[in-house]
């Protein structure tokens, strides 16, 4: 384990941008809620915003590989964290719902971009047996500040202008870590399209595994502290339990990805996701009490939320070559917005029907769906009978596809997603 820790070192500059940048916004959020409060936007312009920031993630997972194809990843950084930067400040330019919808679209298109550079980036330079770690470095750092930047909003009055200019300062200094950064960014791709049959076929329990985070991540940011106000919880109460559950998905993002680097990542992503439809259904049953037995539920709850996503695409990128991490990472990351879009709609839906406790049974029904799924394809597992392997069409390296559910489907030479001959047959064991 100290050695894996080791190998963590030369990507530090850019964890450490990761760091200020999500400071800057988990202040921004939290900022922006209670701001609007203040403001007496209503409910469905406070809704809203939240839609418009989703619609410029999914733009953001859409456009940016491109950027990153033509400029790379440093300088497609760079730009995204100061045009975050500027939006933060433009919230005190026009405070109305509207000017706000402009903006929050913008920071989501920011942010989805700064997020598949990062991801792409990491995973790029991860060799498989160490990709889990590095992956749950990166959530650790990304959940560990998104947690303390709420904790900045004491830094001042919420009703004047200093916490924006906090926020955008955050942002701004996170591009100095990794302009000086010795650790060398991956080579601009080649600009392909997302196919996501390719996905489907190389790795369909990652895209699925991703989708059902998506919807049970969406759905917890966005009606948790609904939850806490309709079921009794103070301000307060609220404010502690949800640093706890953050707090959480930190503390459990490197154990888990250095045992998913050991076992079967599918094991550990079933497995943990099992425990999680427990743990939501105890907290739907409201058997989680107060005091330590409700702040350690709250505390699994979120390290077993907040970390499938990483997991998920780790499994991912063992199975696609060196020239497809931009393109699976936005691939996922766009599959992740639109399932954590859907997730409060859905979610709220259900609450209207069934009241606040319906929030943490449909984050158990995702959590056990994503389950299911995985036994079902493990259950679909047949033996590979010895055969001739055809060599793989010029242009990849000199890779040979095995006979498995990929090849039989026909990825063929112009494909966006290259498949290594070992990691093809590791999936063909029930991917």
């Amino acid at each position: 384990m100290n050695l894996a820790i080791i190998r963590l070192v030369p990507f530090t500059m850019l964890l450490a941008s990761v760091a200020l940048l999500m400071l800057g916004v988990g202040l921004q959020n939290t900022l922006l809620g209670v701001r609007a409060g203040l403001e007496s936007f209503s409910n469905i312009e406070v809704g809203s915003l939240m839609g418009a920031y989703f619609v410029g993630f999914l733009a953001g997972s859409t456009l940016v590989p491109s950027f990153i194809s033509n400029v790379g990843h440093i300088r497609t950084f760079s730009v995204l964290a100061s045009l975050a930067s500027c939006a933060v400040l433009l919230h005190l330019a026009a405070i109305n719902p509207y000017a706000w919808g402009v903006l929050r679209l913008v920071t989501g298109f920011s942010i989805a971009g700064l997020y598949l550079v990062v991801e792409s980036w990491l995973n790029g330079r991860a060799e498989a047996n160490f990709r889990g770690l590095l992956l749950s470095a990166y959530f650790f750092v990304n959940l560990g500040a998104v947690a303390f930047g709420q904790l900045l909003l004491q830094a001042d009055d919420p009703g004047g202008f200093q916490l924006f200019i906090y926020s955008s300062v955050l942002m701004s200094l996170a591009v100095i870590p990794v302009g000086l950064t010795r650790s060398e960014a991956p080579a601009p791709t080649r600009r392909v399209s997302f196919d996501f049959s390719a996905i489907i076929r190389i790795s369909p329990y990652a895209l699925m595994g991703t989708a059902m985070a998506g919807l049970a991540n969406g759905a917890f940011w966005g009606l948790a502290p609904l939850y806490g106000v309709q079921t009794g919880f103070s301000s307060n109460d609220i404010a502690v339990a949800m640093t706890v559950t953050i707090l959480g998905g930190a503390a459990l993002q490197l154990p888990l990805g250095r045992l998913s680097d050991i076992v079967d990542r599918r094991i550990v992503i079933s497995a943990s996701n099992v425990v999680l439809g427990l743990i939501a259904a105890i907290i739907a049953l409201q058997l989680f009490g107060t005091g330590a037995w409700g702040a350690l539920v709250a505390f699994l709850f979120g390290g077993l939320l907040l970390t499938q996503y990483g997991l998920c695409i780790a499994h991912a990128n063992d199975f696609v070559g060196d020239g497809d991490f931009v393109q699976l990472a936005g691939a996922l990351l766009l599959v992740f917005g639109a399932c954590a879009a859907v997730g409060p709609v859905a979610g709220s839906i259900l609450m209207t029907a069934f009241g606040p406790n319906a929030l943490f049974w449909f984050v158990a029904a995702a959590a056990f769906a994503s389950t299911a799924f995985a036994l079902w394809r493990m259950s679909q597992r047949q033996v590979v009978e010895t055969r001739d392997f055809a060599p793989a069409a010029a242009g990849l390296s000199g890779a040979i596809l095995a006979p498995s559910e990929a090849a039989l489907e026909g990825v063929g030479e112009t494909g966006p997603f290259e498949i290594r001959q070992q990691e093809t047959e590791k999936e063909n064991v029930g991917s």
